[in-house]
């Protein structure tokens, strides 16, 4: 399945349902530990240590991404962050396994604020209307005007600038994108099958557009030549392909390996020469609270599962 849509054989199905159940644990635990100061690397590595212990590998970075922050933030070598006593927090957890993947997201809401839990309910809520529609060859305009209307419905408007996404071995963003609106442009386009698909609303009481934040804390190799580049570069670049292939890595997960003076300037070289792709981290462009949930789906000719559902 690298890059095309071919029938999956039993070993790869068992593969890829294995990634999901392991995705889905992650999620949830990762959720339980969420609480008024908790740490974000604390959560974020016992997240991974998890999913490691399961026998796969992290997809991605766990990202946690608190308030306004909808995603890509996930703690650096020297950042991290702390859960306020007022919060909607977002866990997003990926799992592969020998690159069959799962992508899932919850959140997380601290305090008693009616305002934030009525915004996480509208993303669950949408979540809810897809997996009621999902089948073979249903339309992403439908997908998306579903997701819409459950958000519109709550009074609260969807992230209209992050998508869903198919998936394919070792590849996260296979090509297709699930819009979070009724978007006349996916209007004839279809999900045939057999397809692997990341649906993931994003519900705010803002814009409903995410803006690039100055700072990144994953990134992911492009498979180009970095012409030019240093040694230096070329190592840790050849170290990075060995780990991690082509999917997100966290800069972290390069620490003590390597040094971090080493390491940020090898990041900006490789990435000014295209040879690494970078992940600001998004935040919504009025400053207002983001929430999300996601689920991936497989959609075969004659059956929908969703992989990272918990009770499969």
């Amino acid at each position: 399945m690298l890059g095309s849509w071919e029938p999956m054989s039993e070993d790869e199905l068992k593969k890829t349902l294995t990634a999901g159940a392991i995705a889905a644990e992650a999620r949830d635990y990762g959720a339980s530990l969420v609480k008024p100061g908790s740490s974000a690397r604390e959560v974020c590595e016992e997240v991974e240590s998890l999913i490691v212990k399961r026998g796969a590998r992290p997809a991605f970075p766990c990202n946690f991404s608190i308030n306004e922050v909808a995603a890509h933030y996930t703690p650096g070598i020297s950042d991290d962050i702390k859960v306020p006593d007022k919060a909607v927090v977002k866990v997003d957890v990926g799992a592969s396994v020998d690159g069959y993947l799962a992508d899932t997201a919850v959140s997380v809401v601290i305090g008693s604020d009616e305002g934030l839990r009525a915004l996480a309910e509208s993303a669950k809520e949408a979540l809810d209307a897809v997996i009621a529609i999902m089948a073979p060859n249903v339309r992403i305009y439908d997908i998306g005007k579903a997701i819409e209307r459950a958000i519109a419905g709550r009074g609260f408007r969807p992230v209209k600038n992050l998508t869903g996404h198919t998936m394919s071995r070792y590849v996260l963003h296979a090509g297709e994108s699930i819009p979070n609106f009724a978007d006349r442009s996916t209007f004839y386009r279809r999900l045939r099958p057999p397809v692997l698909v990341a649906v993931e609303p994003f519900s705010t009481s803002g814009r409903g557009l995410v803006v690039d934040a100055p700072k990144a804390f994953i990134y992911s190799a492009t498979g180009r030549e970095p012409k030019g580049a240093s040694e230096a570069s070329r190592s840790l670049l050849d170290y990075i392909l060995k780990r991690f292939s082509t999917l997100p890595f966290a800069v972290r997960w390069l620490y003590p390996e390597w040094k971090e003076s080493e390491i940020s300037r090898a990041l900006d070289e490789l990435t000014r020469l295209k040879a690494l792709f970078r992940y600001p981290v998004l935040v919504e462009a009025s400053g207002a609270p983001v929430a999300q949930f996601e689920h991936t789906f497989f959609v075969d000719k004659d059956k929908v599962i969703v992989t990272t559902r918990a009770e499969r």
